[in-house]
């Protein structure tokens, strides 16, 4: 039977090495990370393409209204800082995989080691792969689309300037995804470690109001005891991950995020100039208009998607500290090694929260959330009554 979920994740992982995005290898069976010649000269390779073409697209004449044909000062304005702020982050984000190359080694060992403790998360995490899989594909896709589209109106004189925004465009979609998947397997091992502690919560309960208490209460104490320190040996990698996540896309993560904040509000004024202008007066052809709208609504869905993710890992880890709160209830003391294990746990937590942030300025939470969107919500309609009252 064909495993779509491992299928996928070896496409990523052969796109990412000849888009030059990795720089090392590895070894999903034996958990080996490593770098080679041959990996290393190819990433440098094509690296450096990459650099020579954006040089050339800042240095040459370069056309930066290739979606519509006739457009006013500010659709222009609004596409410069939108395919500028693109193109810094994606060279950032190559700039960053050299610089940080052994701390992301160390992180993709740390990612396959959990993986090789809980392996069952491999089912967890289908449906998620499958959707970021579909969402990535799908707009990368409509993008190249509406490239080939724009080369069709306005000639070959643009295809370096749209070769080095798609370049630009699959990194970071690239990185995004890798950040995901990272994202997506901490989730499922939260989810895994929450069911163990659950299981050791109720067992614990039941033996607090045992009785008679026996060797046999003694070793089941000392057995969940056991249980209850490897599943703070897990949590405890799982929040080292998140750390070194933070760590590893601190920067391209910032960039990133402004990238996805002002790309959002961008394509919100574009989709209202398309309404109030109409697709003939901005000269926008019909096929694409529509592929333009498919791709304005999967980009939404993408960045709807990695913040719930992220979002979702919070939640979880809440859960996890909800459970530890019901030690309060049980019936009576219980082993003192039982006991000590709950208190260790307790205290690791406490004098170590769980934090998601970009480069420890804006942290990751619900309420910064629907700040962004709001924020996001006000600049359009900003933009939108400027147009309105100069254009």
């Amino acid at each position: 039977m064909v495993d779509w979920v491992v299928m996928l994740l070896k496409a990523v992982h052969i796109y990412c090495y000849l888009i030059g995005l990795s720089n090392f290898e590895y070894d999903c069976r034996t958990g080996r990370v490593f770098t080679s010649w041959r990996c290393t000269i190819y990433a440098f390779m094509a690296n450096i393409l990459i650099l020579i073409t954006i040089i050339y697209h800042f240095t040459a004449y370069s056309n930066n209204n290739l979606l519509f044909q006739s457009a006013n000062k500010l659709h222009e304005y609004v596409i410069i800082v939108m395919s500028g702020l693109k193109i810094v982050t994606g060279l950032i984000t190559v700039l960053n995989r050299w610089l940080q190359r052994g701390q992301m080694m160390q992180l993709v060992k740390d990612v396959i080691r959990l993986y090789m403790i809980n392996p069952q998360s491999k089912s967890m995490i289908r449906l998620g792969v499958m959707l970021k899989a579909f969402i990535s594909f799908a707009m990368d896709l409509f993008q190249v689309k509406l490239s080939v589209d724009a080369l069709e109106r306005h000639g070959t004189a643009d295809m370096m300037d749209l070769f080095v925004k798609l370049c630009v465009s699959f990194i970071m979609n690239l990185a995004i995804s890798q950040h995901f998947l990272v994202m997506l397997l901490i989730r499922a091992q939260y989810r895994i470690i929450n069911a163990k502690l659950r299981k050791v919560i109720e067992e614990s309960r039941n033996l607090s109001f045992l009785q008679h208490r026996n060797g046999g209460f003694m070793t089941r104490c000392c057995y969940l005891s056991d249980q209850l320190e490897d599943i703070g040996e897990v949590q405890s990698k799982l929040q080292s991950m998140v750390g070194q996540l933070g760590e590893v896309f601190g920067m391209q993560g910032l960039m990133a995020y402004s990238g996805y904040y002002l790309s959002i509000v961008g394509t919100s004024y574009m989709s209202y100039s398309i309404y109030k202008y109409g697709p003939q007066n901005l000269k926008l052809s019909p096929k694409s208009s529509i592929i333009a709208c498919i791709w304005i609504t999967l980009f939404y869905l993408d960045a709807l998607v990695n913040c719930n993710n992220m979002l979702c890992v919070l939640d979880h880890h809440k859960d996890f500290l909800g459970l530890l709160e019901e030690r309060t209830v049980f019936a009576s003391s219980l082993d003192i090694r039982l006991e000590e294990s709950f208190e260790s746990l307790q205290l690791q937590l406490a004098r170590n929260p769980l934090k998601i942030n970009v480069m420890g300025m804006f942290p990751i939470t619900r309420g910064s959330t629907a700040a962004m969107c709001a924020s996001i919500i006000v600049n359009s309609i900003f933009l939108i009554q400027f147009d309105m009252e100069f254009f």
